[in-house]
């Protein structure tokens, strides 16, 4: 069994990962309002809080409600304004210099950028009158919306619902859009070799034909360093495409509430991109791996500021080629907590019943954080996010219990737009019960997102066994990845 663990760490540190942390976003965005749409909360009278569209869980910029994935209008102009080094539409106020070719903003008295600017700090109410109002994205002279060929139509019925996202808000963007497609692909360069490969490629779409009704697939293939696959185990007859995810979902209610049914990767802990975060992966929640999506039912309410998601669920089978086929296991799992404009904390849980073929039983518990200094000290861009995971599980040969313990930690600095350098440490310890098989992980990445749609990630990590069995490994690893 001691050897089997040791492959197994092997196998896991020296996998290419995905090398930034998409919950990052959702954890520095409280700074100020117009990272995430265009119009300061002074232009307009902000409704009562039930029925405000303004979070920071993931539901602000991803159709999905647990993140990843398609954009809603709110992400697509994150993604434009925020994010990118060069070519941003509307650049938030805070941000006007500190691009790179005003590397001088660092000597510049703290408040000089917001004398003559109005505020776009958040608030919790009108802070003008309806009278003293530009322009209201709800009415007579709002900017028209592009129907651009990703976003376009309008669902039918009567016009958009008072829930649903705003034109105008975000510029020329079509806020509430009939069809919507997206992808997600990623090359990556690799130091262990081979040197190049492809990671990714993900195809997204939505159709929302009438208010509070959306349908949402994912399609594509799993990047390997040796070809594109859906499972773990490649083989010559297995099919290289299928579906991951597949959902009906009614939403734009009160206190953003939702509720859907279909094939989607159950909500626990932080949603990081790297598929080998031992948060993940080690607990049967990476991406590529269909075994990890289940079919159930969800239901979940994310307003200002807490957040509570539950789910009950049948698992997947392994053949990502019949997604609405169930396996013989079943589960529910249940996350909540408190998604502040400078901190987060929350809570999750989940158990699983399932044959040992499909993962064996397991109990699992998580407690994640999150402090952004930025959104207090304007001269300190610094972002930290960090997560406790317990589990028990089932050993694979003899079926017996037993638990094990990851830790993550990421601190991230926004140097300039469209460059942050991170600092990262991973621990894992697979099986209590064996000694020195645990391994810690540290590592430091740069995240260069040059255009809207387009960024390269870069990492050196190293793989310390406590028992120093495997040995030491350093690696590196880069990706391209693009997206719309």
């Amino acid at each position: 069994m001691t050897e089997l663990r040791i492959i197994l760490l092997a196998i896991a540190t020296l996998l290419p990962a995905v090398s930034h942390a998409l919950p990052l976003y959702g954890a520095r965005s409280g700074r100020t309002c117009d990272n995430c749409h265009s119009l300061p909360n002074q232009w307009f009278d902000p409704p009562e809080v039930s029925r405000r569209k303004c979070t920071l869980s993931c539901v602000g910029c991803h159709v999905d409600p647990n993140g990843g994935g398609l954009r809603t209008v709110s992400g697509r102009y994150y993604a434009e304004s925020t994010l990118p080094m060069f070519g941003a539409r509307n650049r938030p106020l805070d941000d006007t210099h500190r691009d790179l070719a005003d590397l001088s903003w660092f000597r510049q008295d703290a408040d000089y950028r917001y004398r003559d600017t109005p505020s776009s700090q958040p608030t919790s109410g009108a802070v003008a009158p309806a009278a003293d109002r530009a322009v209201d994205p709800r009415g007579p002279g709002a900017p028209p919306a592009d129907r651009g060929p990703l976003a376009f139509g309008r669902p039918l019925g009567h016009g958009s619902s008072e829930m649903a996202w705003l034109d105008g808000r975000y510029g020329d963007l079509n806020a509430d859009p009939l069809l919507l497609f997206g992808l997600d692909a990623r090359l990556g360069f690799w130091s262990a070799g081979p040197l190049f490969f492809p990671m990714q490629a993900d195809v997204h779409a939505a159709v929302h034909p009438v208010e509070h009704l959306t349908l949402a697939a994912t399609a594509g293939a799993r990047g390997r360093s040796r070809s594109l696959t859906l499972d773990g185990v490649p083989t010559d007859d297995q099919p290289r495409f299928g579906v991951r995810d597949l959902w009906v979902m009614t939403h734009e209610w009160p206190m953003l509430s939702y509720l859907r049914v279909g094939r989607f990767l159950p909500a626990f802990g932080t949603r990081v991109a790297d598929h080998t975060a031992y948060i993940r992966r080690g607990f049967g929640l990476s991406q590529e791996d269909p075994a990890n999506r289940v079919l159930g039912v969800e239901v979940g309410i994310n307003p200002n500021y807490p957040y509570v998601t539950a789910s009950a669920f049948k698992t997947s089978t392994l053949d990502a080629q019949n997604p609405v086929e169930p396996g013989e296991g079943a589960g529910a799992a249940l996350s909540a907590g408190w998604r502040d404009l400078g901190w987060q904390l929350g809570v999750s849980g989940m158990v699983r019943r399932r044959p040992e073929r499909e993962g064996g039983d397991t109990d699992d518990l998580s407690l994640q954080w999150a402090f952004n200094p930025w959104r207090y000290l304007k001269w300190l861009p610094l972002t930290y996010l960090g997560e406790t995971a317990v589990g028990r599980f089932q050993r694979p040969n003899s079926g017996r219990s037993s638990w094990q313990v990851a830790h993550y930690h990421q601190l991230a600095w926004t140097a300039l737009n469209g460059v942050v350098w991170r600092l990262r440490y991973d621990f894992w310890d697979p099986d209590v019960e064996v000694q020195d098989d645990a391994i810690h992980r540290p590592g430091i990445g740069l995240d260069l997102t040059l255009l809207p749609g387009l960024s390269i990630n870069g990492d050196v990590r190293a793989g310390l066994p406590v028992g120093g069995e495997v040995g030491q490994s350093v690696d590196a690893f880069v990706q391209l990845h693009g997206w719309f």
